[in-house]
């Protein structure tokens, strides 16, 4: 079941980036025709017909080492691992590798931080699942320089992981973040996405929940603090698994303002509560705040 999920997630990826493409918005397919020396726009721009759905054929980076050459566009499932087979590993060189020192001691520092009670990330064990996250973060981080590495991403790969086989995790992982309609933007060194999605949730709040707004003002709740690593990590890190497959399931459908309507959901679910006069809000940056979200998922799912 949860390989049909990710395989029904690859298919609305392809969708939304033959979308993206027809207008112009699609990152991967713009860095084709620029390869090619297009536009990115007009009948060429999407590169997915006959490329079996994924992110197949949408653009040809160079690949790594001896395995580059010229050619036709490679897939995204054949560049990941071809970086496999020449091997990210912790003993590459900076510049074989492609990646900096901090890059890599990011990547390392956040391996076992990543569900660290799963039994499957819990250790450096190779038949666990730590070994392909290393490798899935490594070649995002190389392969999409403008994403690199970023807090949260490391959250959103182990999902996928959970999900699929490590070169269909890493197509989806691509499409998550270079995909204009999904989380692109979110995780580039300026955020863009995630000061749009801050704005967008902020004004949410003030218009349907107006009381509770300020009252979180008023303790001096940082909301939009608060929010970040809930967007970073597409509330991987923040609701059960069931729900974030639900949660993702409409994501991959509408975008990434899924998002944002479950958070706003979950807290129009508990506004009551939380403007109790007996409701402690100053210390709920963290802990409360994020146990709301959790509070409200059998809500959420029931309707």
């Amino acid at each position: 079941p949860l390989q049909h999920r990710a395989h029904v997630w690859r298919a609305c990826a392809a969708l939304a980036r033959a979308d993206g493409a027809a207008a112009g918005e699609d990152e991967l397919s713009l860095r084709a025709a620029a390869a090619a020396g297009g536009d990115g726009k007009g009948d060429g721009g999407g590169g997915s017909e006959g490329s079996g759905g994924g992110s197949e054929g949408v653009f040809s980076p160079a690949l790594p080492g001896e395995a580059a050459a010229a050619g036709p566009p490679v897939g995204l499932r054949e560049i990941y691992a071809a970086h496999v087979e020449v091997g990210i590993s912790r003993s590459e060189t900076e510049e074989a590798s492609g990646l900096s020192a901090a890059q890599r001691r990011e990547v390392e520092q956040d391996l076992l931080r990543t569900f660290p009670e799963h039994a499957l990330f819990s250790s450096h064990a190779r038949q666990g699942l730590v070994p392909p996250l290393r490798r899935l973060l490594l070649c995002l981080a190389r392969q999409v320089p403008t994403v690199g590495y970023c807090q949260g991403i490391n959250f959103i790969a182990a999902f996928l992981l959970l999900h699929a086989d490590e070169g269909t995790a890493f197509e989806l992982l691509v499409a998550l973040t270079s995909q204009a309609a999904l989380l692109r933007g979110m995780h580039t060194a300026d955020m863009p996405a995630l000061h749009a999605a801050h704005a967008a949730l902020l004004s949410s709040f003030e218009q349907s929940m107006p009381q509770l707004m300020a009252r979180l003002r008023d303790d001096g709740v940082p909301l939009r603090e608060a929010s970040t690593q809930w967007l970073l990590c597409a509330l991987v890190d923040v609701m059960p698994p069931g729900a974030v497959g639900r949660v993702w399931d409409l994501m991959f459908l509408d975008g990434a303002r899924v998002l944002l309507r479950s958070i706003a959901a979950a807290f129009r679910l508990h506004e009551a509560a939380l403007l109790a006069e007996h409701a402690d809000l100053a210390d709920s940056a963290d802990g409360g705040l994020k146990a709301v979200l959790r509070a409200a998922t059998p809500r959420l799912l029931s309707r």
